[in-house]
């Protein structure tokens, strides 16, 4: 029901000539006094305030439009006069000792943020203050930081977030994220009476790895706990921005190679290492003849016999961007050495053309038709058991390969291994001769892949690797044996 100013003079009048008549008239105390409420611009919101019992005395006051006050109602009547009137309501509604006259904005806007009272008007000795904070809309927030979580180490990344609001409160940011001892990351937070903005800034690093950055926004106690004009209650009002769990990568750096010696003998490898996340592609030039090698392994073969100046080259890919380092060195092969020969006596008997090997342990390789390292080590005294490593010149590790032989008698051997790069499983088998005094180690592999997905009615594709050649290269296996368990 609306009010006009000729039935509110009446109202007036009539209560005033009742005291003038000696008709007792009673103050209602406001016993369920108004909270302090933040809303979103554009939400309906409700004003609670109870009187102690029925009443004609019971107003509400804003000052947000005027800071000398500004009626809005008495009572259930709202003032016409009112800007606002249109999107006032009151709910009245007496229950039990108690009479609500609770004030409804419907909707609110942001110019609604400020100073709210609701009072007896006989009472003037205990006003029941409340602070309505009007949020301009949800926290707006920006960063560099991909929304996938992928960043790149010793970067510079930012996140800000701003908050426009009306009232006498404005809202708080709180930012979490990694423990300061991992990193440097600093925050700073401003405001206006009507801006709250607040950010961090971090140089990444690769102990951020799947941590997050949050910040919360909310309402603490300052602008209402020991305000006169005001309610001590906080308004339950927050919003929370995380980033995703960050992905930390980096390009290639620190690079190496091992082993690193002065100089190579033929037949041994140099292997190029990068620190690196993904993982690296590497490739090798001689800067002298410009030849290529892809891989990570450089072969010491006869045609780099001499001193030659290499460059390894290591590339990756981060967010569609290429990174990549180079190392270089002197790479210096030893020409091979012939072993002075004393010229037997006629009477010594040249070696057979062909004779069984003296043993398997020990390590071989094959350069034909690519490279192929191998350490054997045979247990003649449990049923010829063989265990060894075994890797291709495409592999980026060792793995494990098992066999067996007729104890000390090396002219059938079979092996077994299984890639899980890409192949599947291969099956070897193979003999060892002894050609005129030299031992030849002569392998063959069938192998079966994995893609092919065989079932029961069909066996699936086989595939027949060429027959290879391993020559002994000397020296022990240890060296390759702790290479392999230093990768698992």
């Amino acid at each position: 029901m609306k009010l006009y100013s000729t039935v509110l003079a009446s109202i007036v009048l009539i209560a005033v000539a009742r005291a003038g008549q000696g008709v007792d008239v009673q103050p209602a105390f406001i016993i369920g006094p108004p909270q302090n409420q933040a809303v979103e611009a554009g939400d309906d919101v409700v004003l609670e305030c109870e009187a102690s019992g029925p009443s004609e005395r019971v107003e509400w006051v804003e000052y947000a439009t005027n800071s000398a006050g500004a009626p809005i109602s008495i009572n259930d009547e709202l003032y016409p006069g009112h800007p606002n009137y249109e999107r006032y309501v009151i709910y009245h509604d007496a229950e039990g000792n108690g009479t609500y006259y609770n004030l409804g904005i419907e909707p609110t806007v942001l110019a609604d943020g400020g100073t709210y009272r609701c009072q007896d008007r006989y009472d003037s000795t205990s006003p029941a203050y409340m602070q309505l904070v009007i949020i301009e809309d949800t926290p707006n927030c920006t960063t560099n930081i991909a929304e996938s979580g992928h960043v790149l180490e010793d970067q510079y990344y930012t996140i800000e977030c701003v908050v426009g609001f009306r009232g006498n409160a404005h809202p708080a940011m709180t930012w979490t994220g990694p423990d300061s001892s991992l990193g440097d990351w600093g925050q700073a937070t401003g405001s206006s009476n009507t801006t709250v903005w607040s950010g961090v800034n971090m140089d990444m690093t690769r102990n951020f790895d799947t941590q997050t950055f949050s910040v919360l926004v909310n309402f603490t106690g300052q602008g209402f706990v020991g305000n006169p004009n005001s309610a001590n209650n906080i308004p339950l009002w927050n919003f929370t921005y995380s980033t995703q769990p960050l992905i930390v990568q980096w390009g290639p750096k620190n690079m190496y190679r091992v082993p690193e010696y002065d100089s190579y003998e033929i037949g041994q490898t140099v292997e190029c290492w990068a620190d690196a996340n993904p993982s690296a592609d590497y490739f090798w030039r001689n800067l002298d003849t410009l030849e290529t090698w892809y891989g990570q392994r450089l072969y010491a073969s006869d045609e780099l016999v001499g001193t030659h100046r290499m460059q390894c080259h290591a590339n990756n890919t981060i967010l569609d961007e290429q990174h990549h380092a180079d190392y270089f060195f002197e790479f210096t092969v030893n020409p091979r050495t012939t072993p002075t020969t004393t010229m037997p006596p006629t009477t010594t008997t040249a070696p057979p053309a062909e004779s069984p090997c003296d043993d398997l342990t020990g390590r071989w390789t094959a350069t034909e038709p690519h490279l192929v390292d191998m350490c054997l080590e045979v247990d003649n005294a449990h049923n010829g058991r063989i265990l060894g490593i075994l890797r291709n010149e495409t592999d980026p590790y060792f793995v494990e390969i098992r066999g067996r032989i007729k104890p000390y008698d090396y002219s059938q051997l079979g092996l077994t291994g299984v890639w899980p790069a890409n192949i599947g499983t291969l099956a070897f088998n193979g003999i060892c001769r002894k050609c005129y005094g030299k031992e030849v180690l002569q392998i063959t592999g069938i192998g079966r892949k994995v893609t092919d997905n065989p079932s029961c009615t069909d066996m699936g594709t086989r595939y027949t690797f060429p027959d290879y050649a391993f020559s002994r290269t000397g020296g022990p296996c240890s060296g390759l044996f702790q290479e392999y368990h230093l990768k698992f």
